[in-house]
């Protein structure tokens, strides 16, 4: 099982055809509807001349391969990409989600920040884990979490917060209606420890000086149990102030990824003119 990230693929080159001509960069991630996996990849094109705007390029998870240089190298095959790629992988375009910057929810409401990077196999694209993040100022405070796969629902539509909307090109939509969503965890998730929050210092200063406690320190006990009761409510508190700040442009879900329904081109002729040199 060969395990990549999305950070670690955002922004790559992606090249095609017999000559391997520039195609574009990775964007965005695109996974499967109801699944909890990756299905593809969006890659931003070049603009033509610098002026005239190019639409995204859709490529499915088994339509490219990785070079020695690190690069995407796009499969010529037509169910490597878009309409293709989508009849080949039994997936309706417009019910697909755009995860990272998704807020995660347990079922029974908590907010445990949002989808910073995920974690999957680089064949099935089936998670492994997921990271997550508040904000500079609430990862002070919460800390950051990494959320094995197993405690991952998945995407649920109508659950959540609202979520802005991001248009064809990625700006967001002010008139656009509002929905709700979110990534929905195991509620087991909030007993997770947290990476570098404050709740876990505490936890950490609470280890050591009930250890002195024990050894004959009987006031120590009573501040280690106020430092964990002092720090429960101000994580609670951060994560109640985080869940009403959504990260603008992270929804494209549903009728959402439906409006670049437009960004689906004549691939074939792309890699016909890369392999004949005339592409621009």
């Amino acid at each position: 099982m060969a395990i990549v990230t999305t950070k670690e693929l955002m922004g790559r080159k992606v090249v095609g055809g017999k000559k391997l001509k520039k195609i574009g960069k990775v964007r965005r991630f695109v996974f499967h509807p109801s699944e909890k996996r990756v299905v593809g990849l969006t890659i931003k094109r070049p603009d033509v001349a610098l002026m005239f705007h190019r639409k995204d390029l859709f490529v499915s998870l088994n339509g490219f391969e990785i070079d020695e240089e690190g690069r995407l190298v796009v499969s010529e095959a037509p169910e490597a990409t878009d309409k293709g790629a989508c009849k080949a992988l039994g997936v309706d375009w417009d019910q697909c989600v755009l995860w990272v910057g998704m807020p995660i929810m347990t079922a029974k409401g908590d907010f445990l920040g949002y989808v910073d990077e995920v974690a999957f196999d680089r064949e099935t694209g089936e998670i492994s884990h997921v990271k997550t993040e508040n904000g500079a100022a609430n990862d002070v405070l919460l800390g950051k979490f990494k959320i094995p796969g197993n405690y991952i629902k998945g995407f649920r539509r109508g659950q959540g917060m609202a979520l802005s909307h991001m248009g064809e090109f990625g700006e967001e939509e002010e008139d656009a209606e509002v929905e709700r969503g979110a990534i929905l965890v195991a509620d087991r998730t909030v007993e997770l420890a947290s990476e570098g929050g404050v709740a876990e210092k505490a936890g950490k200063a609470t280890a050591v000086v009930t250890d002195k406690a024990k050894k004959g320190a009987g006031k120590a006990k009573a501040v280690a149990a106020e430092k964990v009761e002092k720090a429960r409510p101000v994580a609670k508190r951060a994560a109640e102030m985080t869940g009403d700040a959504v990260n603008k442009g992270a929804f494209a879900a549903g009728k959402q990824i439906g409006k670049t329904k437009g960004m689906f081109s004549a691939f074939k002729e792309e890699f016909e003119k890369a392999s004949k040199g005339e592409s621009e």
